[in-house]
């Protein structure tokens, strides 16, 4: 049965995967990101309808509110790449903290606003599927990585969602990337196509009846090697 599928991060290399994934197994996508630009090529490219919005910013969200599908059976929340310029060992206080405030937004906090505001319109026996990436604004360094601390919020809030929507037989479960990405990881807009493939392959699964004794969990796709932490 053809499912209604929320992918954000659309207008990323990873989030048009992951949509492509579900669109090619039948169900009808919507896409959603902040780059208007680069959601419209992707929708165009997938025939797929899009909203353009930017789920770090609760004044967009509430602005594109009307916008969602009023019934879904899976969300898929995909965080915005992020880049780093400069090598982290050299920032300034400011710019540290400008880091990891802005690792927290686009992976964290994207999830939860995106979850509170659409999170009555999934239906039960629905999924939610969170995914986790490497953040090499920071991680580079391995010294103290914000990838540990992300994986660990998420994955707590992850367990903490699953408690709730379990009520409504709604799976929520996290997605995250291991060592399969190093040592030269670059961001999501340069993730290898084959860790793309894994993630958008389990993110289907975990959105269908056979995946429907999984939640609360985080699940790595690291093709074969151990999880890495940091």
């Amino acid at each position: 049965m053809a499912m209604e599928v929320l992918v954000t991060g659309g207008d990323t290399d990873l989030g048009r995967t992951i949509a492509a994934g579900f669109r090619d197994d039948g169900h009808r996508v919507v896409i959603g990101g902040a780059r208007r630009e680069d959601l419209e090529i992707t929708a165009k490219e997938l025939d797929v309808d899009s909203i353009v919005f930017d789920n770090t910013d609760p004044a967009s969200l509430e602005e594109a509110r009307s916008l969602f599908p009023h019934h879904l059976d899976t969300l898929v929340n995909v965080p915005a790449p992020q880049f780093a310029p400069e090598d982290p060992r050299t920032f300034t206080l400011d710019q540290q903290a400008t880091a990891w405030r802005r690792a927290l937004d686009t992976t964290l906090l994207s999830a939860v606003l995106t979850v509170q505001i659409v999170g009555d319109h999934l239906r039960s026996g629905g999924s939610i599927v969170n995914v986790i990436p490497e953040n090499v604004v920071i991680a580079q360094t391995r010294e103290g990585s914000v990838d540990a601390a992300l994986k660990a919020a998420v994955s707590d809030w992850t367990a903490g969602q699953a408690a709730h929507f379990g009520t409504r037989g709604i799976t929520v479960n996290a997605v995250a990337t291991g060592k399969s990405a190093e040592p030269s990881y670059d961001g999501l807009s340069s993730t290898s196509p084959a860790v793309a493939a894994e993630i958008a392959r389990l993110a289907l699964f975990l959105s269908t009846p056979a995946a429907r004794h999984i939640t609360g969990q985080t699940l790595h796709v690291s093709r074969g090697a151990l999880a890495n932490f940091g």
